[in-house]
């Protein structure tokens, strides 16, 4: 572009500087909309990916046979606990002992009720397969990528197929990016109650020696009448058998998941 001035034509520098940012900028919205659309072609080969390598890896890791949990009940809007129940939980035999209790009976009631359905999932076959975080059970959604205490997660959408089912949670799951195994799950739960109007529940869990354990949860109902109730638990304390050799094929299934998630993200 030339400007004339005193009857000879010069070369204004600013106008290269406007036509190179222009030139910059078009370059980046074309990047832009290519990266768009690169991620939007392939949800369905990554998130079938994601959710292959975490049911193969939930499959293939031990749990623990035997558990110790303190359990505490008490408002939602109070720092107060009404009730501290410590429980053990042997999953071979399929019973369940209440070791300690303080404070009010009701909390007893609760935690009782909870360890008799899970003993009871644990002892079946069936109702653990109706149960599990399979695509059995749920439709798979893929929110992103999200960091957990200081660690990358997959973050998925769960919706389960039977949403009147009480033990389906319709929410999220944190899926680890390294070892594909579940770290949270946190939604609701049908309430099979009238009195209960709705439960939010939140269920941490941990891979230590090998294993996965729940390693911790909250749940919070909302009783109609009385407000909300919550409900706590911690792990103290677990034991069963190392495994050692499923960690070794587990090591080596995950290094195969990483490359064909890296491979099905670039198709």
């Amino acid at each position: 572009v030339m400007v004339k001035s005193d009857q000879t034509s010069v070369f204004h520098p600013s106008i290269l500087y406007v036509e190179v940012a222009m030139r910059a900028l078009i370059r980046m919205l074309l990047l832009l909309v290519l990266t768009v659309t690169a991620q939007g072609s392939n949800p369905a080969p990554f998130l079938t990916s994601i959710v292959e390598h975490m049911e193969r890896a939930q499959s293939e890791i031990s749990i623990p046979n035997h558990v110790t949990r303190d359990y505490r009940f008490g408002r939602q809007d109070s720092a107060k606990v009404d009730s501290d129940v410590f429980a053990d939980v042997d999953f071979r035999t399929g019973k369940y002992t209440v070791k300690k209790v303080s404070g009010s009976a009701a909390g007893v009631q609760v935690v009782k009720r909870i360890l008799e359905q899970e003993v009871s999932i644990a002892a079946s076959s069936q109702k653990s397969r109706l149960t599990a975080v399979t695509q059995e059970n749920y439709v798979f959604s893929y929110l992103g990528e999200t960091i957990l205490d200081g660690q990358s997660y997959y973050l998925l959408r769960l919706a389960p197929k039977r949403p009147k089912q009480p033990e389906l949670i319709s929410g999220q799951v944190w899926v680890d990016q390294q070892s594909f195994l579940i770290r949270r799950i946190e939604g609701e739960v049908k309430s099979s109650s009238w009195w209960v109007k709705k439960i939010h529940i939140r269920l941490d869990f941990a891979s230590p020696r090998g294993m996965w354990v729940l390693n911790g949860m909250e749940a919070v109902a909302s009783v109609r009448y009385l407000g909300d109730r919550k409900l706590t638990s911690q792990m103290s304390s677990f034991s069963g058998e190392a495994a050692s050799v499923v960690a070794a094929k587990s090591a080596k299934r995950v290094r195969i998941a990483r490359r064909s998630l890296a491979v099905s993200v670039l198709k």
